[in-house]
């Protein structure tokens, strides 16, 4: 029940950002690319904090079974990935087509090194059993 408010609040915050961004494409549109890429990157950060990160606990608790820290790379590597995409997307509708490849591909390297540890221990494993 609560996540169901907490989703239709922020259909309305939603609501409203657009009609803010309307009104400021009218009444200032000189403005308007700077203004809506702030408002874009706070209203990320309120969904982030209000949607996505108590949903990824939710979600984390339903692979409780697995292994301790792959349930939480999967998921935090997944909204992660996502993210980085929204904000390339973003920076591509801006023209700025190069810094979006170059974000994207941080984010992606950013991915790998949190992997860094398991593939390192699943390498060790699968090199014992090799030379056996």
């Amino acid at each position: 029940m609560v996540v169901d408010v907490s989703l239709m609040l922020t259909l309305l915050q939603a609501i409203v950002v657009f009609f803010l961004l309307l009104l400021i494409a009218f009444a200032v549109p000189k403005l308007q690319p700077l203004l809506s890429v702030g408002i874009f990157l706070f209203f990320l950060l309120h969904i982030l904090v209000t949607v996505v990160f108590p949903f990824g606990k939710v979600y984390v608790g339903l692979f409780a079974p697995l292994p301790d820290p792959f349930a939480k790379l999967l998921i935090g590597s997944a909204i992660l990935y996502y993210l980085s995409e929204l904000i390339a997307q973003h920076f591509e509708e801006a023209g700025y087509a190069s810094l979006a490849s170059l974000s994207h591909f941080a984010v992606k390297i950013a991915i790998l090194t949190l992997w860094i540890q398991q593939t390192t221990t699943l390498i060790e494993i699968l090199s014992t059993l090799i030379s056996k």
